[in-house]
């Protein structure tokens, strides 16, 4: 079922404000909870509508194409509301987001040429409102992907109205990015935001240069040596294969049913990952379930809860190896620092 939109711009504001510790005479933060879960909720069918458009682009471009689909984690959407003081619940442009993941660059453009000249389509419900690139210009922290920004409105009614951002990232664009959040979220430290401990973030930024030279099969002997020797300093593959082994049996043993959505529920202090199944039929048992969970842990840093959607168990790791701690493919791009400078 479509959800509406059930409250004002000015209400969705002021209830992200209470959910930032801004306190208002109006809006507790029950209040502020349940109004956030119903503007979340608004994301959900365009998210479905894109990603239906989405498919169809991918299979003309490679077979091997992951795609995913999310909605915003309720401690994920109050960080950022926290961190960027001028940021404003209702103008949030990741609420609602897509996720494809590809194999090199020239797919990666290749498939953003195709979703913008599906903008013209008479279907096409979206309307543009803005592209970055960061593979071309990488954000300061080394984080490079291209971000697509459109706002779900063409006769679409003002309560069904909101913003979809879809990500395009290389398969190393993607490991990079796990890394720091697996890292970021088992030291309980924002490093995806840029915040945490100053040696791991300069080390990330460095083997993103080393990346970007990996990718273009270019060689840095300077770089690529420094970024090694650091990364032995830190321990940082001791570190990252350290953290894959909480969650590896337990996602193991939910291989059994198939489904659409997926609720995943990681707990840091008893070392175990849940993954609940939901058939597409059951997407509104699956976000109310969702919902009540993270009432429910909120507060509690030891628990994290997301929905997502994939199309089955084994891109559910591809796409999200995060929540499974699951950092291999990160580990053996830096063998393959190693690997250049002994070949060179």
């Amino acid at each position: 079922m479509k959800a509406t939109l059930k409250h004002s711009k000015n209400d969705i504001d002021k209830a992200g404000n209470v959910l930032a510790g801004i306190p208002d005479l109006k809006i507790n933060q029950d209040q502020a909870i349940e109004i956030l879960e119903n503007f979340r909720s608004v994301h959900n069918h365009p998210l479905i509508v894109f990603r239906m458009s989405l498919n169809r682009k991918a299979k003309n471009i490679s077979g091997d194409l992951l795609i995913s689909q999310r909605l915003k984690r309720a401690p994920s959407i109050v960080n950022k509301l926290k961190i960027q003081k001028n940021m404003s619940l209702s103008q949030m442009q990741d609420v609602g987001g897509l996720r494809a993941v590809v194999s090199d660059l020239q797919q990666l453009y290749k498939l953003r040429d195709s979703i913008r000249k599906g903008e013209n389509q008479i279907a096409f419900k979206s309307t543009f409102l803005k592209e970055t690139d960061y593979v071309k210009f990488p954000k300061e922290s080394g984080y490079r992907s291209i971000h697509l920004i459109y706002k779900y409105d063409k006769k679409v009614p003002l309560n069904a109205q909101c913003r979809i951002e879809v990500q395009l990232r290389t398969k190393i664009h993607h490991a990079w990015a796990t890394a720091v959040e697996v890292i970021g979220t088992y030291l309980r430290q924002p490093l995806k935001q840029s915040f945490g401990d100053a040696e791991l973030l300069e080390l990330f930024k460095e083997i993103s240069k080393v990346f970007i030279l990996i990718e273009n099969n270019e060689f840095n002997e300077d770089l690529f040596k420094t970024t090694s020797a650091r990364i032995n300093v830190l321990k940082l593959r001791d570190k990252l294969r350290g953290f894959s082994i909480v969650t590896q049996i337990s996602a193991q043993e939910s291989k059994q049913e198939k489904g659409k959505y997926y609720l995943i529920s990681l707990n840091f202090k008893d070392k175990t990952l849940s993954v609940r199944r939901y058939s597409e039929s059951k997407l509104d048992q699956a976000n109310n379930e969702y919902s009540e969970l993270e009432k429910k842990y909120l507060n509690n840093k030891n628990i994290e809860i997301v929905l997502v959607s994939v199309d089955d168990m084994d891109n559910l790791k591809k796409l999200y190896p995060n929540y499974f701690l699951d950092t291999q493919e990160f580990v053996k791009l830096l063998d393959i620092i190693d690997n250049k400078i002994n070949e060179n």
